[in-house]
């Protein structure tokens, strides 16, 4: 027997959980666009009623369920990204560091356009906007949607983010069995929400909309599934089909039958499964290096960009719907759109470069970056 020297091949492939999750990050701008162009198409009064604003509507009915998409995608990357020897204070810090000051900066711009426009300010609401619970309170739109409308949902994230370290310990001792038990439980309670809550409503007097589309507990579950998806990927036991299939799934299931389906399942009834199956293939995708059609440097940008866009895309179309009504101001649809849109954007890129990441710098306590793909 002679001796040899043999040489071993080394990976040079970063572990699974050290994947940059590119094309979630670039799915993250459509979800945001879908949601505004939603805003738009129902919130703008200037343009007035046409057939051109009837058929937005219809287009972006699903839009509301691009919330469900983000909800399932914070658990997934929060999951994904998890440090193993991370404390809860320094969770808790990097999360506060990552959402809190674009949402202060934006509270405050919103705060300036009500006294432009001549709006009431409410103290209580502010400060229930400003402690992201007003989502907490039932039947009260006003509330919800006082100062920067959209920041509700930031509400449902701040429950998020207090019970994810609790929760990843958790779920990280299920078997394979329990992350699909999870999953599919998951979109099965997401399912049957809207009948239940209306038999809920009866009894209560709360509105639908409270308990499926704004209350934080109701939400969790889209929040878990994210979790428990992103681990069975994470392990390769994820078995589903891939990005091709599941997006097209998505895209038929917003704008074909989400229209004839009761109103209130297109929050996110409609549309959790093939969300769940899209992000789970796009994940799996950037780990086997397969095409994918976000990966692009403009749409990974897009999608940095895109929490940025969806906190100031609502006060832009307040400001310009306001503005052109003084003025008595008439112009095309499609030029009012892409005004909003480009002008948001803007804002968007404006508040990302110069009040998040300098917010994440500052307050995070750490030096490492933030994989892209996170929520």
């Amino acid at each position: 027997m002679s001796l040899t020297t043999s040489t071993t091949k080394v990976s040079t492939k970063p572990p699974v959980s050290g994947v940059r999750l590119d094309s979630l990050t670039g799915l993250r701008w459509y979800a945001a666009l879908l949601v505004a162009c939603f805003h738009f198409a129902y919130e703008e009064t200037s343009t007035g009623a046409s057939l051109e604003v009837s058929r937005l509507k219809e287009a972006v009915y699903a839009g509301p369920s691009a919330v469900s998409f983000f909800f399932v995608l914070s658990g997934f990357v929060l999951a994904w990204s998890a440090r193993p020897r991370d404390t809860v204070a320094g969770f808790w810090r990097r999360r506060f560091a990552r959402i809190y000051p674009s949402h202060l900066a934006t509270f405050g711009v919103a705060t300036l356009t009500m006294i432009w426009m001549g709006t009431s300010l409410d103290p209580r609401i502010a400060l229930a906007n400003l402690s992201l619970t007003q989502s907490w309170i039932p039947n009260r739109k006003e509330w919800w949607f006082g100062y920067n409308g959209v920041s509700w949902s930031l509400s449902c994230e701040f429950l998020f983010y207090l019970s994810f370290p609790f929760v990843l310990k958790a779920i990280r001792r299920f078997s394979t069995r329990g992350l699909w038990v999870t999953v599919v439980m998951g979109n099965l309670c997401v399912l049957l929400a809207p009948p239940a809550a209306d038999r809920i409503a009866q009894g209560t007097g709360w509105d639908p909309k409270f308990m499926l589309y704004i209350f934080p507990p109701v939400r969790l579950i889209e929040f878990l599934i994210g979790i428990a998806v992103a681990l069975l990927v994470k392990n390769g036991d994820w078995r589903g089909p891939g990005l091709a299939a599941s997006l097209a799934l998505s895209v038929l299931i917003v704008f074909g039958p989400s229209h004839i389906m009761p109103f209130d399942f297109h929050w996110a009834a409609d549309t959790v499964i093939p969300y769940t199956l899209t992000i789970a293939a796009a994940a799996r995708a950037d780990v086997r290096e397969e095409p994918s059609p976000f990966r692009n440097r403009i749409t990974v940008y897009l999608g940095e960009v895109s929490f940025a866009f969806y906190l100031v895309h609502e006060i832009v179309i307040f400001s310009t719907d306001h503005f052109l009504t003084t003025h008595h101001l008439a112009i095309p649809l499609a030029l009012h759109m892409g005004l909003v849109m480009a002008v948001s954007l803007l804002g968007a890129i404006l508040l990302h470069e110069y009040v998040e990441k300098p917010g994440v710098r500052l307050l995070s306590g750490g030096r490492r970056k933030a994989p892209r793909g996170t929520a």
